[in-house]
């Protein structure tokens, strides 16, 4: 962990290489924004161990240069207790369920030992949750929060999908709290994910990622977050097509409708966001228990005078970080979907290695 980290001294400062286009050592060195938004997000390519680095880099940055003490990421709400239990040091373990996440909660917790309790770090957990077992523990938690709530049932796993959007409105009637509120809607909209054929635990996804109840529930407790006197600003990380500020054309449970991504729901909300997509340009991956190499490389993907990006890199130390504002320059990554995504930045660093797969057999 923390491969970036050590090579800031030795690569000395930025450099623009062309007109909207830089070389660094670190994200220190890059222009990346630490005032100005209120929501900074990190896209991230899933299951590569240098996207922590570089998130840490950046929330190093934001915690000095904006007060930024929250940090959400690409995970189900019921185990956010678990989650902040962790990264605070009142926990010694990362529960199994967040096995996906080990590397980004550990190096949470490595950034708060040592610092006061109103200096700490917070982690938000914003997703839905999956499958069914997920949504039902979360009625029960949030049950037991609920004065005068025992005797409202909260149905088996199997039957979340048929019954559970009852307890949900009978929890509802019974508190006007706004964190109550805001969990519940976020298992309404869990359910109605479920509803629509999405299910995923910490192997393989079943149905369409892109439905509008998933990032709706998202969106909502981002802006939650955000209504905190205490929070200045959310830095979170969640997949690259999140990030996007424009629409998709497959979403929906057939993969066939209009559908806007995370971070253009909060612009059109009246947020100020801030996307940067970070890319690997070779190396490996392992993600939901899938470990492979990358279906590209650098001499895939070129800048706007058709210099590919294995030269350009070539050019510079070892381990440097290539940053892109795309209204300046038309970079092309090897991924044409991703070099169409509307973002502010791409951030690419030139080898991936695979995270280790911290999740148990099945």
């Amino acid at each position: 962990m923390f491969l970036l980290l050590n090579v800031g001294a030795a690569l000395g400062p930025a450099a623009e290489l062309h007109p909207g286009v830089w070389a660094g050592p670190d994200v220190s060195a890059l222009p990346l924004p630490v005032s100005g938004y209120q929501v900074y997000f990190v896209g991230e390519f899933h299951g590569v161990n240098e996207t922590v680095d570089i998130l840490m880099q950046y929330l190093a940055r934001l915690y000095t240069g904006v007060g930024l003490r929250d940090v959400a990421i690409e995970e189900k709400a019921v185990y956010e207790g678990d989650a902040r239990a962790y990264v605070e040091g009142r926990s010694s373990t990362v529960p199994a369920a967040l096995c996906l996440r080990s590397a980004v909660l550990q190096a949470l917790r490595h950034f708060n030992e040592g610092r006061n309790q109103n200096e700490l770090v917070r982690v938000h957990l914003v997703d839905i949750d999956s499958p069914a077992s997920a949504i039902r523990q979360h009625l029960l938690a949030i049950r037991e929060q609920v004065h005068g709530a025992a005797a409202v049932r909260v149905p088996d796993a199997k039957d979340i999908k048929q019954r559970a959007l009852d307890t949900v409105d009978d929890l509802k009637r019974l508190t006007a709290d706004e964190n109550l509120q805001g969990g519940l809607r976020t298992v309404q909209h869990s359910i109605a994910a479920y509803q629509h054929g999405l299910e995923f635990d910490t192997s393989d996804v079943k149905g369409s990622p892109y439905l509008d109840d998933r990032e709706e529930a998202i969106s909502s407790n981002i802006q939650d977050l955000l209504r905190n006197p205490d929070c200045r600003a959310v830095l979170a990380l969640y997949g690259s097509d999140h990030v996007a500020k424009s629409r998709r054309k497959d979403g929906g449970e057939n993969r066939d409708r209009d559908f806007l991504p995370l971070a253009l729901r909060l612009e059109q909300a009246g947020l100020k966001v801030f996307s940067v997509v970070t890319f690997p340009l070779s190396g490996r991956s392992s993600w939901r228990g899938h470990e492979g190499e990358l279906p590209w490389t650098a001499r895939d993907g070129t800048l706007e005078n058709g210099e590919t990006l294995d030269r350009v890199l070539t050019a510079l130390p070892s381990g440097t970080l290539l940053y892109a504002d795309p209204k300046r320059h038309r970079i092309r990554l090897p991924s044409k979907d991703i070099t169409a995504f509307l973002v502010d930045a791409f951030l690419l660093f030139p080898i991936a290695t695979a995270m280790e797969n911290h999740c148990a057999t099945k």
